[in-house]
């Protein structure tokens, strides 16, 4: 796990645990552990949660136990279990529920649901213990008072002035200080974003925000400079989440992950056909920070998304706009995540999968036919995109100056008609994905 990430859930840990043992007799209670769960499930139901911290607390006067379940996402009390072990979800989380669908709370079946601990910690949960959470307060005592010795050392210095913050930067603080929450929950989508490109009929100073509870709701600035709800957005839950092959903005690896919430959408422009349904994805990134991504489901169900370009934050590449322009019709899921599952078999996985190199298997084909009209075979232009691709990423110059020299070694030990079978019974990365789609279509 990254340390930014561990040393968030050791600050929310500190939180909770501060917040339990304030409305408790440590005469007669302590909290034992608190433990996180990157994924946790409630059993017999549907309901599963990211990022949950379960508190257990012991009854000193008869040595039973009790449960307190909270979510990650807003630090707020969802669930408690009693001495017996029946699971009591807290009234405000069953309303939060209701209030994204009337129905939800029967879909996800909660009259049955049952608390049980995972029997194994995965790869990112977490226990800490009593013992654990007294020492790290000690810590943290101990560098607050180093520190302020330190200070007492110093001299007194004038304040530096400020730079002055520009008119979005205001407005973002406006809209954070009138809803109660941090600055950068509040992003708005910058004017000539793809975003207003490829849904002309979006309201225009349109922003995103993550409210106290978590919820990330769409709202615009109207000609008054009031806020007012957006008519396109729902506002986000967990329950609509589906795999999704992320671009991002072509500054990061490729990922296929899980968002962390999905927001739906309402009557954006969806003339393209490769196009079945358009929803936002929402993640919190390692620092704490929204990050808004436009998904869209191809004809074949798979999900493809990047991120929405907002202001303070980098514009997508080229690249990444182009090929997901719903205006001029280059959009087209199905392709990109089929590259993507093509790069995944590959070694180019190892390190991540560039947006370049899954572009390069998007349009391989294209490229062996190019090869192809140079005068190279088959087997060897793929042999010249599979260098390109693979483990050692050379240039096309290099690839084919390689394969050149393969086919003269070749030829001249085991002469022409033996070289061509051997490369025809060649195994390559590229070679195996045309496999697999071959077997795909049988």
């Amino acid at each position: 796990m990254e340390e930014n990430k561990e040393q968030e859930i050791l600050e929310k840990v500190m939180s909770i645990s501060e917040l339990i043992e304030q409305g408790i007799d440590s005469n007669e209670r302590s909290v034992e552990s608190i433990n996180y769960y990157k994924d946790f499930t409630f059993q017999e139901s549907n309901l599963a949660e990211n990022d949950i911290f379960v508190a257990k607390i012991e009854n000193t006067k008869d040595n039973t136990n009790t449960y307190e379940i909270y979510s990650g996402a807003t630090n707020n009390l969802i669930a408690t279990v009693d001495e017996q072990g029946k699971l009591q979800f807290m009234p405000e989380y069953i309303e939060r529920l209701k209030q994204i669908n009337p129905r939800i709370v029967e879909m996800l079946n909660l009259e049955n649901a049952r608390f049980e601990l995972p029997q194994e910690l995965n790869e990112y949960d977490r226990i800490f213990t009593k013992e654990e959470r007294e020492q790290i307060m000690q810590k943290k005592e101990n560098k607050a008072l180093e520190s302020n010795k330190e200070q007492e050392k110093q001299p007194e210095n004038k304040e530096e002035e400020q730079p002055e913050k520009t008119p979005e930067e205001l407005e973002q603080e406006q809209i954070a200080e009138s809803k109660g929450i941090p600055t950068h929950s509040v992003l708005f989508v910058k004017e000539n974003s793809n975003l207003y490109k490829d849904h002309p009929n979006l309201e225009k100073n349109l922003y995103f925000y993550r409210d106290n509870d978590g919820t990330v709701k769409a709202e615009y600035l109207d000609s008054n400079g009031n806020a007012q709800p957006s008519q396109y957005f729902e506002a986000s839950t967990t329950f609509l989440r589906q795999e999704t092959v992320s671009l991002g903005n072509d500054g990061n690896p490729v990922t296929k992950e899980v968002p962390y919430q999905v927001m739906r959408t309402k009557g954006l422009n969806n003339v393209d056909k490769d196009i079945r349904d358009i929803r936002i994805n929402i993640n919190i990134d390692t620092y704490g920070y929204l990050e808004i991504e436009e998904a869209r489901q191809g004809k074949n169900g798979e999900w493809l998304s990047h991120e929405i370009e907002v202001k303070g934050r980098n514009y997508n590449s080229h690249a990444v706009n182009a090929s997901t322009s719903i205006r001029t019709r280059n959009a087209d899921p199905d392709k990109q995540t089929e590259a993507y599952d093509k790069v995944e078999n590959t070694s180019l996985s190892e390190d991540g999968v560039q947006y370049s190199e899954m572009y390069l298997i998007e349009y391989a084909d294209e490229v062996v036919n190019a090869l192809i009209k140079e005068g190279y075979q088959k087997d060897e232009a793929v042999r010249i995109v599979d260098y390109v691709i693979g483990e050692e990423k050379l240039s096309f110059i290099e690839a084919k100056e390689r394969v050149d020299d393969e086919i003269g070694k070749a030829k001249e030990t085991r002469g022409n008609t033996q070289y061509e079978n051997d490369m025809d019974e060649e195994r390559t990365p590229w070679r195996d994905a045309e496999r697999r789609d071959a077997r795909k279509e049988i």
